[in-house]
């Protein structure tokens, strides 16, 4: 995806005090060794990067530890010198099995802190229990997702009452192989139910890799409910924006992605559609049963009198108009960024010594800190006491 996300980064530097060395994936969506960057523009710039822990931003696709071994690093190989730091140095000492730390198979860190988005993953056990990580969750997709649909909040063709009902439910499946193999099963199960628009109602739509960071008004406007088929269908709790975009449309949604999905959106204080729609599903521990339960609630409500119809629709458009604003409430990201900060927090953040703060003061010759300027000096000293109040 050609969407920019340098800037999410920045966010994540800044939001845990510029204390970590932040490693991402660069361009969006991308997964290869190769494409592990460094966030440059931030960071303590008085810490030697080997010695500087590292925060590795795996949080816009789903974990996938095997897909990082070392068979996979040799194949690769020839992309990534001089890309990888001291890759044969390390090799030639014998190291093995680092997986997503061959990007810098000499750093000194015990750990590296791994950022992801999912929650009751195994692949978040298969990481950890290598010793070489420690799995922070944070909701990566909320913040991008603020940017991606900005507009939205101001957009008033989503709630144009003018426009006539084309479906009761709107469907995006843009792939349907890999991880999002289960869409083909579903896409089947559809063509026996009414009322569903499947894609776009724009015939001028055009399907592109930047399709998820943008929303089309028409297909929120002419039916009343998403079906969000999520990047994965098993146990975990995955949720991006395809999650996102009918929160910040305004738009009521049922999901198919991992039990518990929406009590994980509620505990961001959301609300979700019971008792207007039959919400059991999410619970139910079979991804086959729970699809069969999101299939057996369109047909009730497919089935349902025009008069029952429009009460439960009419309940699910003021909670959907909540949402929405919570969506675009300061509040959100607050809780967003607080659970980062929180959750990196308790797998311990840098601390600096003594001898580390009295470098600061030596860095600059005795006449160079005389003639500095007032405003030089004083962003100085804030930065001495900043990182003081952390020293050990």
């Amino acid at each position: 995806m050609s969407v920019p996300t340098s800037n999410l980064y920045n966010f994540v530097t800044q939001a845990l005090e510029n204390k970590f060395r932040i490693k991402y994936f660069s361009p969006w969506g991308k997964k290869d060794f190769k494409n592990v960057i460094d966030n440059l523009e931030d960071g303590d710039p008085y810490v030697q990067p080997r010695e500087q822990k590292i925060v590795l931003c795996h949080d816009q696709e789903p974990l996938d530890f095997d897909l990082y071994n070392d068979e996979n690093l040799h194949k690769q190989r020839i992309e990534l010198e001089p890309s990888v730091s001291d890759l044969q140095k390390a090799l030639d000492k014998g190291l093995k099995d680092l997986n997503l730390r061959w990007t810098h198979p000499t750093h000194r860190a015990k750990y590296w802190t791994l950022l992801h988005s999912e929650l009751n993953s195994p692949e978040v056990i298969k990481y950890e229990s290598t010793g070489l990580f420690k799995c922070a969750y944070w909701w990566s997709h909320a913040v991008i997702a603020l940017d991606w649909y900005r507009f939205a909040r101001y957009d008033n063709r989503l709630t144009d009452k003018s426009q006539p009902i084309k479906a009761n439910f709107l469907v995006y499946a843009r792939g349907t192989t890999g991880k999002r193999a289960y869409r083909k099963l579903f896409l089947e199960h559809l063509q026996h139910i009414n009322s569903v628009q499947l894609g776009s109602i724009d015939p001028t739509a055009v399907v592109t890799s930047d399709s998820s960071a943008t929303y089309n008004p028409q297909d929120f406007a002419q039916t009343r409910c998403s079906i969000v088929l999520e990047t994965v269908y098993d146990q975990r709790i995955h949720l991006t924006e395809k999650t996102l975009r009918p929160l910040a449309c305004g738009h009521p949604f049922l999901i198919l992605n991992g039990p518990g999905a929406l009590e994980t959106i509620r505990s961001y204080g959301f609300k979700t559609f019971q008792p207007y729609i039959n919400e059991s599903y999410d619970k139910e521990q079979s991804p086959t049963k729970r699809m069969d339960m999101v299939l057996r609630e369109m047909r009730r409500i497919n089935n349902s009198s025009e008069k029952y119809q429009k009460y439960i629709w009419n309940g699910c458009a003021e909670i959907a108009a909540y949402n929405k604003q919570l969506f675009f409430d300061d509040k959100f990201v607050w809780r967003v960024k607080t659970e980062l900060r929180r959750n990196v927090r308790a797998l311990g953040m840098p601390k600096l010594t003594h001898k580390r703060v009295r470098i600061l003061s030596a860095m600059k010759s005795r006449e160079r800190r005389h003639t500095m300027d007032q405003l030089t000096r004083r962003k100085r000293v804030e930065l001495y006491l900043r990182l003081k109040r952390t020293s050990i």
